[in-house]
């Protein structure tokens, strides 16, 4: 059996519900095709569960940056959130430009985009498996794993990236689009915690802090960032470390040196001349107290350790001059082993993917083929953490479905 569509979306994440319901609003008729059993798996899980939706800030883009510039620009923050309040989600911006559901829930944010797809009749097809297509005659032809076949003029892919395939990654577009002419640019995990050397994060599992993260290769400064860190017994992981790994990705050699210190000292020599201060006070009791209250004292003890200052049975009257210095510039650069990072299953997004050369980013349309259209994370574009990433999928993705700039969403219309 053969059904006719107007436009065929394949992919259930947030690029291809909003593409779905984008097409729909315009008049076409529709059809979602998702390989799994449920649509929208990834927003339930981001932002731990309160699902960062976008940013008011300067873009922050990886890969083809200058077309995700261009596509956020083309649908913007204010597009984004008439889209949503249409369909009766209200968002809240927090520091940093991070915009979220008023109720700070993904399910928020998904039930908004079901409630949308619903209201505009798309038809949904779940557990499609990956769909065999066929272009030929200026259409699409859409073979599910049943057997079921679908047509359409236009055919838009959403199937995402490779990263978390528990949660519906996989290579299926990749392979789709690089079939149809398109290039691939090699995929690697981005957004992931970084494995490092086991010694100088030995005992620290589990201790949150907050500093700057420099990426190094020797004395190059690769990448920084500052923001929270987080030990874990394999390495470090939090928002700057992730944000530093797309840079350290398949790269040998490398180290991280964290500043533990600078938001509390804004010179060494304050800081110096707070633990000479310190020695006077707490002379009698060990070199760990020099660091109390500065760090937690499994870290502090981990920065005298890296500092050489000898942690047997010694007292603060006991270190230096030098040794404060020392323990000080530490505490400045306390210094990990980059070894690799996390691999795709951990990564939140895929960095790399289909080249953005070839697509148009006021419409997503393939410059090879016409009637095909990507979005999302399939394509080279990768975001830091802030919402940047979700916000590229929704905006392609109602780009993709027919939105234009200057069009605009009104949140009291009437919603036939």
């Amino acid at each position: 059996m053969r059904q006719t569509y107007d436009t065929i979306v394949l992919g259930g994440g947030a690029s291809g519900m909003a593409a779905a319901v984008s097409a729909a609003e315009h008049g076409r008729k529709t059809l979602l095709l998702e390989k799994g059993n449920r649509i929208g798996k990834k927003i339930l899980a981001s932002g731990n569960g309160r699902c960062n939706i976008m940013n008011t800030g300067k873009p922050r883009y990886y890969g083809d940056a200058d077309f995700a510039g261009k596509v956020v620009e083309n649908c913007t923050a204010e597009d984004l959130g008439c889209f949503f309040r249409r369909y009766g989600l209200l968002v809240r911006e927090e520091k940093e430009g991070r915009v979220y559901p008023v109720t700070m829930q993904a399910v928020s944010v998904l039930n908004a985009l079901q409630y949308a797809l619903k209201i505009n009749r798309v038809d949904l097809f779940l557990n499609a498996g990956e769909a065999e297509i066929v272009h030929t005659g200026g259409e699409f032809l859409c073979r599910t794993a049943d057997g079921t076949e679908y047509m359409a003029e236009r055919l838009i892919v959403c199937t995402g990236g490779a990263a978390q395939q528990k949660l519906g990654g996989s290579f299926d577009g990749y392979r789709l689009l690089r079939a149809m002419g398109h290039r691939l640019v090699p995929v690697f995990p981005s957004l992931v915690p970084i494995v490092t050397d086991r010694k100088s994060v030995s005992g620290l599992s589990g201790i949150r802090a907050h500093g700057t993260v420099s990426l190094m290769d020797g004395k190059t400064l690769i990448h920084r960032e500052k923001g929270e860190i987080l030990f874990t017994d394999y390495g470090l992981s939090g928002i700057c470390v992730m944000q530093c790994s797309r840079f350290a990705c398949g790269k040998s050699g490398l180290h991280i040196e964290i500043d533990l210190i600078s938001d509390v000292f804004p010179t060494q020599k304050e800081a110096v001349d707070e633990m000479v201060k310190r020695r006077d006070r707490f002379r009698s009791f060990s070199p760990v107290t020099l660091l109390e209250g500065i760090l937690v004292p499994k870290l502090a003890y981990a920065v005298l350790k890296q500092a050489g200052i000898p942690l047997r049975g010694e007292t603060a009257d006991s270190v230096t001059d030098a040794d404060l210095a020392r323990i000080v510039q530490t505490a400045c650069r306390y210094k990990v082993q980059a070894i690799e990072t996390r691999t795709l299953d951990d990564a939140q997004v895929t960095a790399g993917g289909i080249s953005c050369t070839d697509f148009d980013p006021q419409t997503m349309e393939s410059r090879l083929e016409r009637g095909l259209y990507a979005a999302g994370e399939v394509l080279n574009v990768d975001g830091d953490c802030g919402g940047f990433n979700l916000m590229f999928a929704f905006a392609s993705g109602l780009i993709a479905g027919g939105f234009r700039k200057g069009d605009s969403f009104i949140p009291e219309g009437k919603i036939q």
